[in-house]
């Protein structure tokens, strides 16, 4: 059903040849990712005589490691038996201390047959897990993540001019690095905070070179806050796959949450989940969306995306240039921002209700 766009996909945003290996892998939160997984399955095999697929039961969470299935289907039995011996691999898998050199030593040993293309789209999302840093920085994969994918999605944000979103997202990610300062204002909203030493990173669903990695549909460049360094209160309207009865607040002290107001059943599921991991707290993420064919708001795939929209995310951002592991990683959108970013001596108005001003 979906043949033309998934080749798409593959020729296009993942530049896919003969020669490459392919992981597809996918969760069962959903009925319709598992038949679409044997649609990427087929349509794969056209193009690549080397593809795998994993359907894994649903771990409930954004930003938590997938399962032992997936990390023996791209490393193999011995790098992983490896791991287990040293103790190693429980820790991974929930997010607890551990030497990453030591890990990545041990993989870099006995890993075998590992995949050259990865296109992840399980309901929750592999992106901000140890899995992807290690496959794309250390192994150079190329890695596309599709959480909360819908095949709807193929005849919007993903039917766009790539080298546009690209371009933009690119500036914008520039801009990011050269900043020190964050200002957010919007109804509800009055938000600041440090970006100084990170850098940004540009989105642009073009997965072409080694160790590229991002979202499907992608456009978008984020940062890593300073985690200790978020001031204010920001106003949501939707969670990452539906709107809320009404507006939540969340209101930041020294980087991180200390109190959401509303009236919502999901204040009750963060209260879970600070009570669980004190860390999901911290302020995890900036983002600016950049496509400009995403328009839908109930999903946080594409919500993000939307551009002259900013989200902020909590939680885990230790695989893309920040410092806290945790296995909870959640966006929330901001709409018609007026962002102001600056650094020593210059200031600059990037968005203003809503427009990007670049």
């Amino acid at each position: 059903m979906f043949e033309t766009h998934v080749e798409r996909l593959y020729r296009v945003n993942m530049n896919l040849k003969e020669s490459e290996s392919l992981l597809l892998i996918t969760d069962d939160t959903k009925s319709y990712l598992i038949d679409l997984l044997e649609e990427f399955y087929e349509v794969g095999r056209s193009i690549s005589k080397q593809v795998k697929k994993i359907c894994y039961p649903s771990l409930g969470q954004h930003g938590k490691e997938p399962p032992e299935e997936v990390w023996l289907n791209t490393f193999g039995e011995v790098a992983i038996d490896e791991l287990k011996k040293r103790g190693l691999f429980d820790r991974i898998l929930n997010k607890e201390n551990y030497s990453e050199e030591e890990v990545l030593s041990i993989l870099k040993e006995h890993a075998k047959d590992v995949p050259q293309v990865v296109v992840a789209f399980p309901y929750y999302s592999t992106t901000h897990t140890f899995y992807r840093k290690v496959l794309t920085k250390y192994f150079g994969v190329r890695y596309a993540s599709m959480p909360l994918f819908e095949p709807e999605m193929f005849y919007g944000p993903m039917d766009v001019d790539w080298n546009e979103v690209g371009k933009i997202s690119t500036e914008v990610a520039d801009i990011l690095t050269e900043g020190e300062w964050v200002e957010i204002k919007a109804d509800g909203t009055q938000l600041e905070f440090s970006i100084k030493g990170r850098y940004g990173i540009a989105d642009t669903g073009l997965f072409h070179n080694p160790g590229d990695y991002g979202n499907l549909p992608a456009g978008e460049s984020f940062i890593a806050p300073l985690e200790d360094s978020a001031y204010g209160k920001m106003t949501i309207l939707y969670g990452p796959d539906r709107q809320f009865d009404s507006p939540l607040t969340f209101k930041f002290k020294d980087g991180a949450v200390e109190e959401v107001e509303g009236f919502d059943q999901y204040v009750e599921y963060l209260e879970k989940v600070f009570k669980e991991h004190e860390r999901a707290r911290i302020i995890a993420e900036l983002g600016v969306g950049t496509n400009p064919k995403a328009k839908r708001a109930d999903n946080i795939l594409e919500c993000e995306k939307i551009m002259g929209t900013v989200h902020i995310a909590i939680g885990d951002n230790h695989t893309f240039g920040g410092i806290n592991k945790v296995p909870f990683h959640t966006d929330y959108v901001i709409f018609e921002p007026t962002v102001m970013i600056g650094g020593k001596g210059w200031q600059k108005l990037l968005l203003q209700k809503g427009r990007l001003r670049i």
